[in-house]
């Protein structure tokens, strides 16, 4: 399960895709100013100007080597994020004694994982590393970003809720545990939080000329336009801190606090060697978990 902090500051879930074609900072519609950008770069008249291919010629993304290699590689992603994601949702709905707490978290982190690869992984592949320009209207812009926004702090919070569940679990072992139904209102409440922190963005995302070539040719970038740079600066600063802040601090805590107790504490009576062994298979369980977290950091 692929773990959308992935690049935990570029996954802060702002969908700005940065198109490395944009020779002007701002959008510019007029033509004389065009023109003059295009003889400019190319010594030749305006009316050489073709808009197919988009890609600027000779730029390392029309290369065959890398549409290959880029094609090779984002289709391991998805099919294995899609394939792997969807064995354990079934694996789990299948067989009633794998209907844990714990197991219940993980469906949910792999029903997100899905939410990414479906929505996400194409879109952004295609448009940003094929096309270079957003080729799929206007409608799903908002709808990609807000899913992939949505998607990386449902992975976010639903880390916390099973890093909680093996700190109580461990740390007070004769409490009762979370039941089934606590477990699914759990998960309930991670969705309701991640997409309310992320509809800002839904609300922002639109289509954008960035420069005269995309007016011209009539093509769009879907990234986020917001009223003022205040509002966009203290949503970014909240959006680092809820999305990326408050898990690693939540994390480390009950990972670290788990690790300790499991390694530093003696098993009472004398020594026994099946249940020394069982006790080391259990450390190694739990050092495993922690470096799959760690990873999905």
């Amino acid at each position: 399960m692929a773990f959308e902090f992935n690049a935990a500051m570029s996954n802060l879930s702002f969908p700005l895709i940065n198109y490395g074609l944009n020779e002007f900072s701002d959008a510019v519609s007029n033509d004389s100013i065009f023109k003059d950008f295009y003889r400019e770069k190319n010594g030749s008249g305006y009316d050489s100007f073709t808009c197919e291919p988009f890609l600027t010629s000779g730029s390392v993304l029309q290369a065959e080597w890398f549409k290959n290699t880029a094609y090779f590689l984002y289709g391991i992603v998805f099919v294995v994020a899609l394939v792997g994601n969807a064995l354990v949702c079934y694996v789990v709905w299948s067989i009633p004694q794998m209907r844990t707490v714990t197991n219940y978290f993980i469906v949910n982190l792999a029903v997100s994982d899905i939410l990414m690869t479906l929505f996400c992984v194409p879109t952004s592949f295609l448009s940003t590393l094929i096309l270079q320009y957003w080729p799929f209207g206007a409608e799903l812009c908002p709808s990609v970003n807000y899913a992939q926004a949505a998607s990386v702090l449902v992975s976010a919070y639903t880390l916390i809720a099973i890093s909680i569940d093996r700190y109580m679990a461990i740390m007070w072992p004769l409490k009762v545990r979370m039941s089934k139904g606590q477990a699914k209102l759990s998960i309930l409440a991670v969705w309701v939080a991640a997409l309310t922190i992320s509809s800002p963005i839904a609300m922002v995302s639109c289509l954008f000329q960035p420069n005269p070539r995309y007016t011209m040719c009539n093509r769009y970038v879907c990234q986020e336009i917001w009223p003022s740079d205040h509002q966009q600066y203290y949503y970014s600063i909240a959006l680092l801190i809820l999305q990326y802040l408050v898990p690693l601090v939540v994390l480390m805590f009950t990972y670290t606090s788990i690790g300790i107790r499991v390694w530093g504490k003696r098993p009472p009576g004398e020594a026994e060697n099946a249940r020394d062994q069982r006790m080391a298979w259990s450390k190694r369980k739990v050092s495993f978990m922690l470096y799959l977290f760690i990873i999905r950091l």
